[in-house]
């Protein structure tokens, strides 16, 4: 008898997701583990494996399509009768992505072993050639309007990934009719306004913002100075050698705030509603800016790492983030934020709450500025810290108590190492 393939809930928080596309046909043969279609959700793209094995004897949702537990195909033995269902054409997925179905919680959810969009896919041409293509650059180029067919690939034999897709764009590349879901292109008549569909990204970051804007929240400030840490963090890049990690100043950061956390476990915790949730591992995620929006990979056990292991740590889930390659479970379970925008010269700013988390600290730019010591008047590069704090869970006593943790370990660095 046929076996149904359900769209799995890949993590707790998931509440849709959008078959990307089929990397099987109907009437080929699966075996269990190989990857059976493209799955984005709300956080990342990734493979999914077949459940089972035998063949791929209906595709039950077309590409596009947002659902979370609903059948998306039958395999079983070659032949086989199904049951009739209402089944659309693959070839006529719509353009646009429609909205999230509300998702109640699935009576038979399969757990498959998703493996990561690192794992080279294909995609099938008119000609029946295939082009080997990232999830991330297929999915760039359908954001850019551009055909995979004919573009140099600069990955592992051949693969066409994201830079790739860049570059293309930039040397403006042909690309095909408009999608019918922009109503005017940049460049086109004045006046002229173009239509964005949101991702399912970018409604999840929405809906969360929504949620965190509802929480009484405070924030409190503290001006730094960055004198000591930039002396050593110079004298650090030294003598760094060959292969080793460079430290930066958000490793610094990351560390202090690792080391104020332990000290101060009522800020390193998740508002549950009836209760307030207490860690004692510093899980911090580092809020990254990439294309498809915010997302906050998370760095374990932070206080039990040194400056070098967090460098390594930090720079290896940026650089997998920025790369779509992510995977949910570095994107799960964080107790703290750390969003940084000095590297963009903003000087100061708030941050929203990530809930559950109770706080997230916003970090300026180093900028010099005037300071008084025993009397005098000098320059300093100074740094802004502001936290922002549910207060439902942190009072304000608590709140200052870290934030003058952090900026003692920033002002005295040598006391972190």
């Amino acid at each position: 008898m046929a076996s149904e393939v359900k769209l799995p809930r890949l993590s707790q928080g998931m509440e849709s997701g959008v078959v990307v596309q089929w990397l099987k046909d109907e009437g080929q043969t699966v075996e269990r583990g190989e990857p059976l279609y493209e799955l984005d959700t709300d956080k990342v793209t990734q493979e999914v494996e077949a459940p089972f094995s035998g063949v791929l004897l209906r595709i039950a949702v077309v590409e596009g399509e947002a659902v979370v537990g609903t059948t998306i195909a039958y395999i079983g033995e070659e032949d086989e009768q199904l049951p009739d269902i209402a089944v659309e054409s693959a070839q006529a997925a719509p353009t646009a992505e429609p909205e999230p179905e509300s998702a109640a919680e699935p009576a038979d959810v399969f757990e498959p072993v998703a493996s990561v969009s690192t794992i080279e896919t294909e995609e099938s041409s008119l000609a029946g050639e295939r082009t080997k293509a990232s999830p991330l650059a297929r999915r760039l180029a359908r954001e850019r309007g551009l055909e995979l067919k004919g573009l140099a690939g600069t990955g592992p034999e051949g693969r066409i990934v994201a830079e790739d897709i860049e570059r293309a764009a930039s040397s403006g590349a042909t690309a095909p009719a408009a999608s019918a879901s922009v109503a005017a292109t940049p460049g086109s008549a004045p006046g002229a306004v173009e239509r964005v569909p949101l991702t399912s990204t970018r409604r999840t970051i929405a809906r969360r913002l929504s949620e965190a804007w509802q929480a009484p929240a405070f924030q409190i400030a503290v001006s730094v100075d960055m004198s000591e840490l930039l002396a050593m963090h110079d004298r650090m890049r030294e003598r760094v050698r060959s292969g080793e990690p460079r430290i930066s100043i958000a490793d610094f950061l990351t560390e202090a705030c690792a080391q104020a956390l332990a000290r101060h476990p009522g800020v390193n915790a998740l508002w549950l509603g009836d209760a307030v949730e207490i860690h004692h591992s510093a899980d911090i995620g580092i809020a990254t800016a990439t294309e498809r929006g915010l997302i906050v990979p998370v760095i374990r056990a932070c206080e039990r790492k040194s400056l070098a292991e967090l460098a390594t740590a930090r720079a290896e889930l940026v650089s997998r983030t920025l790369a779509g390659t992510i995977a949910l479970e570095d994107l799960e379970g964080g107790t703290f934020t750390i969003s940084n925008l000095g590297t963009f010269g903003v000087e100061q700013f708030t941050a929203v709450l990530n809930p559950p988390q109770v706080a997230i600290l916003a970090v300026g730019a180093i900028v010099e500025r005037a300071l008084v010591k025993a009397g005098k008047v000098e320059v300093a590069p100074l740094m802004t810290l502001t936290l922002t704090c549910d207060h439902r869970a942190v009072d304000g006593s608590v709140a200052a108590e870290f934030l003058a943790t952090v900026k003692g370990s920033l002002e005295e660095p040598g006391l972190m190492l």
